[in-house]
């Protein structure tokens, strides 16, 4: 039987055309599977050594990323350091400039003057009671 006539022939459960075996071809064995060979290894070589180079190239560059932000923590503190220094020195500015003597003097340099006695004010009738005026001039008391 031929192969064109084993194609014709259906099964009766499948309704399919029934193939004839395939035959084995032959091959010629020679330096193509020497080249697949050749080019399977040189893959493999190029594969190991990307890798190998990678393995080493990445703990550098990790290690120099690590090494700058190193640096850069140590600048930081060192400016941390300085900016406390000088917080801490307007600080005690600011307390001494804050005692109430220094607010006196600087009060009556800028025109202030001392206020007088606490006086009320009596509501049904509408005038002060008690209290005296503020010193006008402090050279004269």
């Amino acid at each position: 039987m031929s192969n064109s006539a084993a194609l014709r022939q259906t099964s009766p459960i499948r309704r399919r055309p029934v193939r004839a075996p395939e035959e084995h071809r032959l091959r010629v064995v020679g330096e193509s599977s020497k080249v697949k060979k050749r080019s399977s290894l040189m893959v493999k070589i190029f594969a190991a050594a990307l890798t190998l180079l990678t393995l080493i190239i990445s703990p550098l560059l990790i290690n120099t990323q690590l090494a700058v932000i190193s640096y850069q923590i140590h600048d930081d503190q060192v400016q941390l350091s300085q900016l406390q220094e000088d917080n801490q020195k307007l600080q005690s500015q600011v307390d001494s400039q804050s005692s109430p003597e220094k607010v006196r003097e600087a009060a009556l340099d800028a025109g202030y003057v001392l206020a007088g006695e606490t006086g009320y004010v009596t509501l049904k009738t509408g005038k002060i009671e008690g209290g005296a005026p503020p010193v006008e001039d402090l050279k004269e008391r």
